[in-house]
């Protein structure tokens, strides 16, 4: 795909194949994906859409079939689950809890959002922008430079909607683009959103976060999480084969998708139990876990393997009570001696701490900011409400069962991405 190169944000346009730059500073490479054809100047000065507007839900509907009918995005694992929450009727019940939620403001779209998509998760940024897209926004979403067959296939499926007349008014307010690390590009579309968003790890966080806003601009920001797996050793002991085999499938969705990197991808893995009920069960999930990766495509390469054995030699010679077990790539075991959050230890390629406990009390002091998400198995909703609701919470965003932790929720790291994409305007009755 040809690159449209510019600094100033009212010349950038997508080239074509006959022609490579359209400004005279080729210093700076800004590749335009999406739309063909496509012009920020002219995404900068469309008005914004009604939220929650027919036209959007129309699109959304769109694009879900269009995944879950390609035959490259059928491929995908991650590109089926996002055509499935592309659904009508799925995001029809996510936005009636927003209404509902909303139903005493009058809102608004913010109106122009810079959407920053991590380098290990690319897809994410869909999410992001449907919602803010639902919202009515317009939206630059930023790729990173790492390409794969994913963000082929999704872009495939994307353009070929965004080509069509009837989504030539969504076409007009969104760009994807691609470019180096260039900080005035940087600067000026942060300077002309009224919205940014940030994924990415800790660097790529405070480095565009150094970056001013407009005065009347606002930001979210997704930067590094840790998430883990609490597992009850009694209920994994008392399933029956077929039960354990699912566990171990929904298991090893969580984990392996997109090779362990996602914030909300299980490092650790806590069993709730005495320690011999704890290794027992640990020993009977795992050999179901190895045989699911036996014929799972979980996309991870021996340099991986070697990274996480790295890891957990390099934990084990600096603190005591470290047990390395299984070595089969690409499973490995670190047995903690007690629970612990060791997030700087942690390299992902199916790295996995482990450690048991008797009370939940033992974990106060674990739950920093870090904590994403817990994938839960064996402890009842009551349970957690009832240990939560007298335990001071310094993290823990999200609580889910096994086999849903990738599953995108518009309530996101603790914050409601619905009321974040849109402003209220507030209105007095008079006297």
């Amino acid at each position: 795909m040809c690159m449209g190169v510019c600094r100033a944000p009212s010349c950038v346009v997508a080239a074509t194949p006959s022609r490579d730059w359209c400004g005279p500073d080729e210093m700076s490479e800004l590749q335009v994906l999406l739309p063909r054809g496509g012009c920020l100047q002219a995404l900068m000065t469309a008005p914004d859409l009604p939220a929650f507007g027919e036209l959007q839900q129309a699109f959304a509907a769109a694009l879900s079939r269009a995944l879950t009918q390609s035959p490259s995005a059928r491929q995908h694992p991650e590109l089926v689950a996002l055509g499935f929450w592309l659904r009508p009727a799925h995001l029809h019940r996510l936005m009636e809890a927003a209404r509902a939620r909303l139903a005493t403001q009058w809102i608004q779209p913010r109106g122009l959002c810079f959407h920053v998509a991590p380098g290990n998760v690319d897809t994410i940024f869909v999410y992001s922008w449907i919602v803010s897209l639902l919202c009515g926004n317009r939206s630059v979403v930023r790729l990173s430079s790492r390409d794969s067959d994913q963000i082929r296939a999704l872009l495939e499926s994307l353009g070929g909607l965004l080509e069509q007349p009837e989504w030539a008014e969504i076409a007009r307010r969104v760009m994807v683009v691609r470019y180096a690390h260039d900080e005035q590009l940087n600067t000026e579309l942060s300077a002309a959103c009224d919205m940014r968003i940030i994924w990415g790890g800790d660097t790529a966080v405070r480095t565009l976060r150094s970056i001013p806003l407009s005065t009347t601009a606002t930001e979210l920001c997704f930067p590094d999480k840790f998430s883990l797996a609490v597992l009850d050793a009694g209920a994994v002991a008392a399933l029956d084969d077929a039960g354990l085999r699912q566990l171990a499938h929904r298991f090893t969705a969580d984990a392996y998708s997109f090779g362990q990197m996602g914030c909300s991808s299980p490092r650790l893995v806590l069993w709730v139990g005495a320690p011999e009920a704890a290794r027992g069960a640990a020993e009977r999930f795992w050999e179901s876990v190895a045989h699911r990766l036996d014929s799972y495509a979980h996309g991870l390469e021996a340099a991986d393997a070697m990274n996480a054995r790295v890891a957990a030699d390099l934990l084990a010679m600096d603190q005591s009570g470290i047990q390395v077990l299984t070595a089969r790539s690409p499973l490995l075991r670190v047995w903690l001696d007690r629970p612990a959050v060791l997030s700087d230890a942690h390299c992902g390629g199916g790295l996995f701490h482990e450690s048991s406990f008797e009370d939940f009390d033992a974990l106060q002091g674990l739950w920093t900011r870090r904590v994403q998400t817990i994938s839960s198995f064996g402890t009842s909703q009551e349970q957690w409400h009832r240990w939560l609701s007298r335990a001071p919470m310094g993290g823990i965003d999200r609580i889910v069962p096994v086999g849903r932790a990738l599953d995108f929720d518009p309530l996101w790291d603790g914050q409601d991405l619905w009321a974040a994409f849109t402003r209220c305007i507030a209105w007095q009755e008079p006297y």
